[in-house]
């Protein structure tokens, strides 16, 4: 699954944010005082070019688990999780997911976008906590489309991702953010549409506006209206999902945009008005 469901989607979001790895930005997150316990799930990404490789678990307890990401391989690298229904195969899931992502085909309704972390620098690390539910997953680079399987096993454990500072909350097309600060702090990304969303952002460049931001992902030229060295970006996931990640922010305006598409396929998110202005204070 290609985080920005769509080719062009996904060159825009990098021309856009330039999810460079001098950056070393990435999302992450963990379990904070008083809430379950999260159980970790350690993925790392190796290599390099065609010889990209997961190390992952071959099966993970369902319930609240703190997903661990580890990029040694030498270019940026997420681990975008994909969930498959009972009676159908991890593979079955990725072929259906990479075919809405890249061709613009309809997601069926037994596959998930299943969170995990987004873009992370080489030797970077990144962490998200979220509910797993029970099931058959991949853990896709969504650049290479490089993946692994691991099972989801046991009964579903229904658990909250934490006790967030701040939240983003996604819909049918936008974004709603509440209480983001400077610096670092743990953020809920919660989507409670219907739709699978992710949110990318960076800070709007001075004597910029949420317009340039606009103009630019539609048509990528001519210079960045947003701080490439300050993105920030989520995995995607389904519509009633949540996870909480650590975000670094600098005060000032950010630009908030999703690129993945609605299931039944159609034109990136940010193309039908998903593009929000944030206040960081």
């Amino acid at each position: 699954m290609n985080a920005t469901g769509t080719r062009k989607g996904r060159s825009a979001a990098v021309a856009l944010l330039a999810l460079a790895a001098a950056s070393g930005v990435s999302a992450c997150g963990g379990s904070g005082d008083g809430q379950e316990e999260a159980r970790p799930l350690a993925i790392e990404l190796s290599g390099d070019g065609s010889d990209l490789r997961f190390s992952v678990p071959k099966s993970v307890p369902a319930g609240l688990t703190r997903i661990e990401f580890k990029n040694a391989a030498k270019a940026e690298g997420g681990a975008q999780l994909v969930r498959a229904d009972a009676g159908h195969t991890p593979e079955e899931g990725l072929q259906a997911a990479a075919a809405w992502a890249e061709e613009g085909r309809p997601l069926p309704p037994w596959v998930h976008a299943a969170g995990g972390v987004g873009p992370t620098a080489p030797n970077g690390t990144g962490s998200a906590t979220q509910e797993l539910r029970p099931g058959g997953y991949s853990v896709i680079e969504t650049e290479s489309n490089k993946s692994a399987s691991f099972e989801v096993t046991g009964e579903r454990q229904a658990a909250e991702p934490g006790s967030p500072e701040a939240s983003i909350v996604a819909s049918e097309y936008k974004f709603e953010p509440n209480g983001l600060r400077p610096g670092r702090s743990r953020v809920l990304f919660d989507n409670q549409g219907a739709e699978p969303h992710f949110v990318t952002g960076a800070p709007i460049k001075a004597g910029k506006t949420l317009d340039d931001v606009r103009r630019f992902a539609e048509t990528e030229k001519g210079e960045s209206p947003v701080d490439e060295k300050a993105f920030f970006s989520t995995a995607v996931i389904d519509g009633g999902e949540r996870q909480v990640v650590d975000v670094e922010l600098k005060p000032g305006r950010y630009a908030l945009l999703c690129f993945v598409s609605d299931r039944k396929g159609g034109p990136p998110h940010a193309a039908k008005g998903m593009v929000s202005e944030a206040a960081v204070r």
